[in-house]
């Protein structure tokens, strides 16, 4: 049976109030307004830092109220598979990948005592054909310390100046997937389950980045992804934030609010390196949409024809 405890609370150093959440506010109103809900927005600041094409936009769905990413499609069954986070409430029925909504035809399967979960899509009798959309890299190795990363999730907030306030983030496909930047703080572990932490850093804070982010309600099962070798994989997806003090943090607050997010808080990622074996293990391996396989499976004789 999933879990449905929203609060999730343990206690690591000196933890304050958690809250489900998990990757997006920038200075903005309702968190656009450093224009971190494009994709156009995105390319152009991945372009001025010299830094990598995000290929994975179109991955990036809603589950339910919150958030997740659709890993990619599984060739053996004809359906894909949507990561996202245990704890969302309620358990979606049906998501929506690159404007087309499938049923989640399979049982939703918890990853171990995590707070990840894995949603089979498609293969219904009416459901469209799966996107023709990137197989999503799982973390080949642990995030390491102020190694880049990016955010996304649904989440809201309302305030153009800090503290910034969270706003209910609605279940309407038009609310805008966001992004922010960060690097990675650290690794912990919280109540025996692994995660990778950033820190949502002010303008003068040492090792701040340019769209530099913080979670926010809805946000829970977004995906942070780290740059290793020049691909991004996907790292975390978010489970909660928290303000401290003294968890990693560059600016300590220490007054035990998350909600208005400000400076000094933080958000923390269930780690998809360390469950990638069992994420493997229930997906299979996964590959582009069905007829991305098909193209390349008919090219074949076509190259032994060349070769003779």
């Amino acid at each position: 049976m999933k879990r449905k405890n929203l609060n999730f609370l343990t206690t690591l150093l000196v933890l304050a109030t958690q809250f489900p959440a998990g990757a997006v506010i920038v200075a903005g109103t309702s968190g656009t307004g450093n224009n971190n809900d494009t994709q156009a927005g995105l390319a152009s600041y991945l372009s001025s830092a010299s830094l990598t094409t995000f290929p994975y936009w179109d991955n990036l769905v809603r589950v339910s109220n919150s958030s997740g990413v659709y890993l990619g499609y599984n060739a053996s069954t004809l359906r894909g598979w949507v990561l996202s986070a245990d704890h969302i409430n309620p358990e979606p029925t049906t998501i929506t990948v690159a404007g087309k909504t499938y049923t989640v035809s399979g049982t939703s399967a918890a990853i171990g005592s995590s707070d990840l979960t894995l949603y089979e899509i498609g293969g219904g009798a009416l459901d469209p054909a799966l996107p023709f959309l990137p197989t999503v890299p799982l973390a080949s190795a642990t995030a390491s310390f102020n190694q880049i990363a990016l955010m996304f999730g649904r989440g809201f907030t309302n305030d153009t100046t800090g503290p910034y306030s969270w706003v209910i983030p609605g279940t309407d496909d038009a609310n805008a997937m966001r992004w922010a930047s960060n690097s990675i703080q650290g690794n912990v572990i919280v109540g025996s389950q692994p995660y990778v932490v950033v820190d949502f850093d002010g303008p003068t804070d040492l090792g701040v980045t340019p769209f530099d982010g913080q979670a926010a309600n809805g946000d829970s099962g977004g995906g942070l992804f780290t740059l290793r070798a020049g691909v991004w994989e996907l790292s975390g997806i978010a489970h909660f934030v928290d303000d401290g003090p003294n968890f990693l943090e560059v600016s300590p607050t220490g007054d035990g609010i998350v909600d208005p997010s400000q400076p000094g808080d933080f958000s923390a990622y269930s780690s998809v390196f360390a469950k990638s074996v069992a994420i493997t293990g229930i997906t299979g391996t996964l590959v582009p949409e069905p007829s991305a396989l098909l193209l390349s499976l008919a090219a074949i004789p076509l190259l032994f024809r060349r070769r003779r």
